[in-house]
């Protein structure tokens, strides 16, 4: 299953929310502040997180209203929560929202932002199913709208526009909260997609996680050509900076991803090594033909993106 959801209206639901909290007000935390404000959302903008200096960094680019680092504070007059964290802590900071709900508390909505899903939605589901708690609703998402660069200060209001957003329901999501979440994206001017954890975790990797896989190795590659008194490094071009651009993003991020989506990271691996080594083996033939009907292909497939 993999379905487009195509906006419409603005939704009215997202107006209606008193609190909206941001827990990590970074690029895509402070994208989704700005892109609030400028769509019009009247409620409270709360930005959450550990870090006091970057929360008051948050606060003076107006990505949100208020800013704590007090959870208890929060979770309990929040209509939503949008986790926009490292994925290694999404599950340890929604079991931090489960055991901070108090008893007579309405249901808080929960959804995050990560570029893993099945791992996390499973955790997450468990964690609620384990607590016997209604009061928390989760939703997997994923806004494909990030960048190699980091932080509030990198952010911008229209980060969101146009830009597709993948959200992971599963059989037990709550309707309603899923509906919200994809109220907020397209409030933001995102495009939702729905589909499985599962189908997700195949697409991204293929479409994200190898490309930022390829541009590292690359990048380690080429530094490790030298000579006595040369480096390939120092030669490189616009062709080697468009190639490893986004090997620049966070290696502990991104070794949170690459772990998170392992078994799908080593599927598309070992398609890569085949096609090198069938690439190879073309050289040694000297075959002409091959070799251009590779290169063909990809240069169509680029062109036609390019047109798109």
């Amino acid at each position: 299953m993999f379905t487009n959801q195509e906006p419409t209206i603005i939704p009215h639901q997202i107006q209606e929310l008193q609190q909206i909290t941001i827990w990590g007000v970074g690029l895509i935390g402070g994208s989704l502040g700005l892109a609030l404000k400028k769509n019009g959302f009247q409620g409270k903008r709360i930005g959450l997180g550990r870090n006091v200096s970057r929360l008051e960094n948050a606060l003076q680019h107006d990505a949100v209203d208020y800013i704590t680092t007090d959870i208890a504070e929060v979770v309990n007059i929040s209509n939503l929560i949008v986790l926009c964290i490292p994925v290694t802590l999404v599950p340890t900071f929604t079991k931090a929202i489960i055991e901070s709900i108090e008893p007579q508390q309405k249901r808080v909505v929960v959804t995050d932002v990560g570029s893993t899903k099945s791992v996390i939605v499973n955790s997450v589901e468990e964690q609620v199913k384990s607590s016997n708690s209604r009061a928390v609703a989760f939703v997997g998402g994923h806004p494909m709208a990030g960048s190699h660069e980091t932080g509030v200060d990198a952010a911008r209001a229209e980060l969101f526009k146009d830009a597709k957003c993948l959200l992971t329901p599963t059989e037990d999501t709550d309707k309603d909260a899923l509906q919200l979440v994809k109220d907020l994206w397209k409030f933001v001017g995102a495009v939702p997609y729905i589909c499985t954890p599962e189908v997700h975790d195949l697409i991204i990797g293929a479409a994200s996680h190898l490309p930022h896989l390829m541009a590292s190795i690359l990048t380690n590659t080429v530094t490790d050509i030298t000579t006595q008194d040369k480096q390939a490094l120092d030669f490189t071009a616009t062709g080697f900076r468009d190639s490893t651009r986004i090997a620049a993003g966070s290696p502990e991020l991104w070794t949170g991803i690459f772990l998170q989506n392992q078994d799908v990271i080593v599927g598309l691996i070992d398609g890569i090594v085949d096609n090198l080594h069938e690439f190879k083996d073309m050289l040694l033939k000297n075959d002409e033909q091959k070799i251009e009907g590779v290169l063909e292909a990809a240069q169509k497939i680029v062109m036609k993106q390019r047109e798109e």
